[in-house]
């Protein structure tokens, strides 16, 4: 079959000729009609991330929309190593049928990089009864702006998004986000804040990023914090380590913790998958996507601009 292939860590991407996938008890060979390059996707591919086990030569991908043998159109993931979902078609054992009319390019651009911000925002809710203020670190990129558009849809009240992109910050303010560069410091989050708390950061960036919002969120004197912030930890963009200080975790009520595959169980993942497939399916919550062939999986590969690529068989 057609796939995107690659031979070796960090070696080219190219599309070419890889043998068929070999499905086991449990899986079903699907038609790919659609596959997202994320991050992840990346950071597997070149052995860097920790679901990686650097098989090669290998396919990558780690989702997709796809047509089973029964006609239905499907998302699906979770194939077996060395092949992937960028290719014509994958063996998988999770599938969900996608709405109907649901377009397939945008679920495979959204699905991946927003169920990290839908599950924790979901988990808040359901410990909180109310979202309220959101931060979004790195509301610029993909993930980001999905993060944005998600937490007004789940109800919050205010949402704060930081980056450094002026142009993608504007596109946070037309969300209804207020805008936050990055360059400008603590001092512009509190400003943005406006005396509220977050109940919530979802943090894509990390490094140093994560320390300026520990900066904005420090506080002085011995009062009880009445504050609950959980601040989750997604994507590493800035950075892999940030220097945590310890009197924010004495003087504040805050948890930090992660979100990713290994840190959410995939029958959890499969139970709210539906609702977020729901809301991008209306167009309530969009990912801004670019289309590419097959034929050009090094071009999209390469790509690194606002939008996600979506590579279509």
């Amino acid at each position: 079959m057609r796939a995107a292939i690659i031979e070796t860590a960090g070696g080219q991407v190219v599309a070419g000729e890889f043998a068929e996938p070999e499905p086991v008890e449990g899986e079903t060979v699907m038609e790919v009609l659609a596959a997202g390059i994320h991050p992840v996707v990346r950071g597997m591919a070149t052995g860097g991330h920790y679901g990686s086990k650097n098989h090669y030569p290998l396919v990558p991908g780690v989702d997709c929309v796809a047509r089973g043998e029964d006609g239905i159109v499907r998302y699906a993931g979770f194939a077996r190593q060395p092949w992937g979902t960028i290719a014509e078609r994958v063996a998988v054992r999770m599938g969900l049928p996608i709405p109907a009319g649901a377009d397939s390019v945008q679920i495979a651009g959204a699905l991946n990089p927003g169920m990290g911000s839908w599950l924790s925002m979901t988990a808040r809710v359901n410990q909180l009864g109310e979202l309220g203020t959101v931060l979004v670190v790195g509301a610029t990129g993909v993930a980001g702006r999905i993060a944005v558009q998600s937490a007004f849809a789940l109800g919050a009240t205010r949402v704060v998004g930081i980056g450094r992109d002026p142009e993608r910050l504007a596109e946070v303010e037309r969300f209804g986000g207020v805008p936050v560069s990055l360059a400008d410091g603590a001092a512009a989050i509190t400003t943005a804040l406006a005396g509220t708390e977050p109940s919530l950061v979802l943090d894509y960036a990390w490094g140093p990023a994560a320390e300026t919002v520990w900066e904005a969120l420090e506080r002085r004197g011995l009062e009880e914090d009445h504050a609950d912030i959980m601040h989750v930890q997604i994507g590493t963009m800035a950075g892999t380590h940030a220097a945590l200080p310890g009197a924010l975790l004495r003087s504040r009520r805050i948890t930090l913790t992660g979100a990713g595959a290994g840190s959410v169980s995939v029958a959890e993942m499969m139970a709210h998958l539906p609702a977020f497939m729901e809301r991008v399916a209306t167009g309530e919550i969009s990912a801004p996507v670019r289309e590419f062939p097959l034929s050009r999986v090094d071009e999209a590969w390469s790509y690194a601009g606002p939008e996600r690529a979506v590579v279509v068989p």
